[in-house]
């Protein structure tokens, strides 16, 4: 596209050509748009997507769905709230590759668009019980991404583990987990979970292509084996149940009573 904006500025246009026409006035879509970036090297087929997608984001209203290219497409909702709603769903996944939405206004190309930011719960694994708390959780957040706030705190509370929820940045490798201090003499290593995490590469831990595609693999030319992948399946952790509770809080009998101190 870049090529096409630099040609057309070197041609000499007609008086026809160049008189501007304008479009500002013409009705703009009352539409709300995502557009989509499947991270895969098939062609994807938007009538087996719909049929995928429509029991799972399960929208009040109807959508549309529009091949733009280039593996990406555009979701045009009626309403703003089922637009929430899937980006509350984060991540998707689609043939176990990742599809990374971005809220999409239709002022540029979409295959301008960085499609870099995802959404993920991860759970952080191996702290000492006196740090399993929600202010542990929203510090080392700092290190993942930007937090999304839960609509219920007990979201973050795990039985041996705390969990947050977080925009990653895709186009760096995920974070496997932090060296953190206990107090002033003593250190360890936490080690960072990914809920529902789509297929990616062991070899550079990158969720936009697999190990087949990695250039890390491929300028190796096939020499490298299992035992040097820096990144392994204990990245990916099963979702969290919310409805199994692993923190219950018991009441005692020696509660003070109405009226009195």
């Amino acid at each position: 596209m870049e090529e096409l904006s630099q040609r057309w500025q070197k041609l000499s246009l007609t008086d026809t050509e160049g008189t501007k026409f304008d479009l500002s006035k013409e009705k703009q879509s009352s539409e709300f748009v995502l557009a989509g970036k499947f991270f895969t090297r098939r062609a994807i087929n938007t009538e087996a997507f719909a049929k995928t997608f429509r029991p799972l984001w399960r929208t009040r209203r109807n959508f549309k769905i529009r091949a733009a290219g280039d593996n990406i497409a555009l979701f045009a909702f009626e309403l703003e709230a089922d637009v929430k709603k899937v980006l509350h769903g984060e991540p998707w996944m689609y043939d176990r590759y990742l599809v990374a939405l971005e809220r999409y206004d239709g002022l540029k190309p979409a295959n301008e668009l960085s499609f870099c930011k995802t959404a993920f719960w991860i759970q952080i694994h191996d702290l000492p019980f006196s740090l399993l708390t929600r202010e542990v959780a929203l510090s080392l957040r700092a290190t993942l991404g930007t937090l999304i706030k839960p609509v219920d705190n007990l979201e973050m509370r795990g039985g041996n583990f705390v969990r947050v929820c977080v925009v990653v940045d895709i186009s760096k490798p995920l974070s496997r987990g932090r060296m953190v201090s206990w107090d002033q003499d003593t250190e360890g290593w936490v080690s960072y979970r990914h809920e529902r995490l789509p297929n990616l590469c062991y070899w550079c831990d990158s969720l936009t292509h697999d190990d087949k595609d990695c250039m890390v693999w491929l300028n190796n030319e096939g020499s490298l084996s299992m035992e040097d992948q820096q990144y392994r399946p204990w990245l990916w952790t099963p979702q969290f149940n919310r409805a199994k509770k692993l923190v219950v809080e018991v009441l005692g009998f020696d509660k003070p009573k109405s009226g009195r101190a």
